[in-house]
């Protein structure tokens, strides 16, 4: 199956191997990573809690970058404010793959 753009939700970490698995198998052009998170301050704070989301999203993008070939972004936040009808497929959290559907 081929799905241009597709979103990656990554909630709480232990999957993220499955993950990128799933993406992998859509054969993308452009992934978006979303990790889960309410943290508006991710990208700067200095808290270790920011630090882990800034690791694994890095983590994230290369394994899926590498796996894929496509073109991948990230942003750590909320999913239900983005526009879900914009993506082919949805890999990860259960809760949107039905909202989307």
């Amino acid at each position: 199956m081929t799905n241009e753009d597709i979103l990656l939700i990554a909630g709480p970490q232990g999957r993220d191997e499955e993950l990128v698995a799933a993406a992998a198998a859509h054969h993308p052009q452009r992934v978006t990573v979303l990790i889960e998170a309410d943290d508006p301050n991710w990208g700067w704070s200095e808290r270790r809690i920011a630090s882990t989301r800034r690791d694994r999203l890095a983590a994230l993008l290369t394994s899926v970058e590498t796996a894929t070939g496509a073109t991948v972004v990230g942003l750590v936040g909320d999913p239900a404010a983005l526009t879900l009808g914009g993506f082919d497929a949805i890999v990860g959290s259960s809760t949107y793959l039905r909202s989307a559907a």
